[in-house]
């Protein structure tokens, strides 16, 4: 049978989460917990890998098992052998044809920036210490709807058979008393990283050092060298999947 993991974690301590070798990951933790429950080592499947240090709200994963799960019982004895910064809060069984990351239509990501100190967020907040024209970010943002290629903001060494992402939704939610801003970016894809440039790029507009309409260029002429730096992983957050 197969079965269907959402999952939640802080990756502030995780090489990431696919497995690689002399590092640990969340995939590592899960693998092992599960190993220990059911008697017999699992190999499970993500809905996509998330980098060193980033964080997820809404990872989904799947595992095959041969026998019958008491799912209750099993998701009980995940809360007690995972370590604190990773739960499943969600195993139930589906279709054998279900795959977590094939069928998936939708990736959200959110990502969490503040120009003040937040000490009870501080672990998934990035900071600049600039004051930043949230308006003009959003502008900028405003560009990536719809079809994209995605070159300007992508590490020179991805292999993808292609550098382009459907967006279908990109803005900066303005922060409130003591609550960080958000990037909320949904896409049918991500690249590695993308995120992050991205991010580190409407910074760079927000602070004024890039204009809204050099961003647009970075779209329409894709130029890598002329993108801003790739923001820290700790504000990243994989908020949904959509199915």
């Amino acid at each position: 049978m197969r079965y269907k993991l959402e999952i939640e974690y802080d990756g502030t301590a995780y090489s990431g989460w696919q497995t690689q070798p002399n590092a640990n990951t969340i995939q590592d933790e899960i693998e092992k917990a599960l190993k220990i429950i059911l008697k017999s080592p699992v190999k499970i499947t993500g809905s996509g890998r998330t980098d060193a240090g980033v964080h997820a709200r809404g990872q989904v994963a799947h595992f095959d098992f041969h026998n019958h799960i008491d799912t209750k019982r099993t998701l009980q004895s995940l809360f007690g052998l995972l370590p604190r910064d990773i739960a499943v809060y969600s195993l139930t069984p589906v279709e054998s044809s279900f795959h977590s990351r094939f069928d998936a239509k939708e990736r959200v990501y959110h990502y969490y920036f503040s120009n003040k100190p937040l000490p009870l967020l501080s672990h998934c907040t990035t900071y600049w210490w600039h004051e930043l024209d949230i308006e003009r970010m959003n502008k900028a943002a405003s560009f990536l709807k719809g079809d994209t290629d995605c070159t300007s903001f992508t590490p020179a060494d991805d292999e993808q058979p292609h550098l382009r992402c459907i967006f279908y939704d990109a803005q900066i939610i303005k922060g409130a008393y003591r609550k960080p801003h958000c990037f909320q970016i949904r896409a049918n894809r991500f690249l590695r990283s993308v995120v992050r440039s991205l991010m580190g790029t409407l910074i760079e507009v927000g602070r004024g050092t890039t204009s809204v309409e050099m961003f647009e260029q970075l779209i329409k002429h894709p130029d890598r060298t002329k993108a801003g730096p790739t923001a820290p992983a700790k504000g990243l957050v994989l908020h949904k999947v959509v199915y």
